[in-house]
């Protein structure tokens, strides 16, 4: 159950219609869940966002667990929206205009600076998103996923190379991957791409908070803590596909060391929130890091779940 609350002294009131604060007028609060133009759409080679290597990525499936919105004030610290519940989403069968995961009236309308949500690990309590079948949702609370994506790499003059003395390379023009992660991160002091932190409540009228989930980011070659200033790569994972039989798996993943596929002349792979040593660790690392705000904007305090 959404809720809407004032602290007073020691006393905690949920509230509906009635707003706390000064008096300044009221509106509403919607929060919907949209997904990153990457993944209905994938990344195609080339461009200031394409991928810099060549390849293109289709996404078949990617499916978020996303929930536990808050928002409060700094000059109004006892004032809080809450949803606490958590949705297992289906983010390429999503309702036209996102997916609603929270609604709040009766709202102080001044701008809320302190926004966060999180990307958890499933669980039973999860709630079944509209969109998403059942055999998907078993799936993720029996994995306990926060994140799953299936998809395809296809480059005309595609190879997997092994790196080694001399590196090995064999013709890879189509590779296959379907990864479910446990990668619970929450994400904080959410804010826009431009402009203040947080959301301002229009008086009288309705704030629409997005929450965005991005599908590129296991491709850049850094991790973003900030703009998105980056090159998209994804060589790495056509050479982690070791029996070369066209499907790149996470055990795959975790055999390959990261100094083999992240050179440092072109990767920096600091400020991740996990220990960065094998390929694997990079996707989870960049996994971590998915949870954006109104479109293009951050939520630079992340934590691990």
């Amino acid at each position: 159950m959404n809720k809407w609350t004032c602290t007073f002294g020691l006393v905690s009131l949920a509230l509906a219609p009635i707003a706390c604060g000064d008096g300044a007028g009221t509106g509403s609060v919607q929060v919907f869940v949209e997904a990153e133009d990457t993944i209905p759409e994938g990344l195609s080679p080339g461009g200031d966002e394409g991928i810099a290597d060549g390849w293109t990525v289709t996404y078949d499936r990617f499916l978020v667990v996303t929930g536990n919105f808050r928002a409060s004030r700094s000059d109004a610290p006892d004032e809080a929206l809450e949803a606490p519940e958590i949705h297992v989403i289906d983010m390429l069968n999503l309702p036209a205009g996102g997916l609603v995961i929270a609604e709040f009236d009766g709202v102080a309308a001044t701008r809320w600076d302190r926004v966060g949500y999180d990307i958890p690990n499933a669980d039973a309590s999860a709630l079944q998103a509209e969109g998403l079948s059942d055999a998907d949702y078993a799936m993720m609370v029996a994995g306990g996923y926060s994140l799953y994506v299936e998809g395809r790499l296809t480059k005309a003059d595609g190879e997997s190379c092994l790196r080694g003395d001399p590196m090995e390379c064999a013709t890879a023009t189509e590779l296959h991957f379907a990864w479910g992660l446990q990668a619970g991160t929450s994400f904080d002091l959410c804010a826009p791409e431009s402009g203040d932190a947080g959301f301002a409540v229009p008086t009288g009228a309705t704030a629409q908070v997005k929450p965005t989930i991005h599908g590129d980011h296991w491709f850049f070659t850094n991790v973003t803590q900030g703009a998105e200033i980056t090159e998209r790569r994804a060589q790495w994972i056509a050479d982690c596909d070791l029996d070369r039989d066209g499907e790149v798996t996470l055990d795959e993943l975790g055999m390959v060391s990261a100094a083999e596929v992240f050179p440092a002349s072109i990767y920096n792979i600091s400020g991740a929130l996990i220990p960065v040593t094998t390929a694997r660790d990079y996707l989870e690392a960049q996994a971590r890091t998915l949870g954006d705000f109104q479109g293009e904007g951050e939520c630079p305090e992340r934590r691990i779940l």
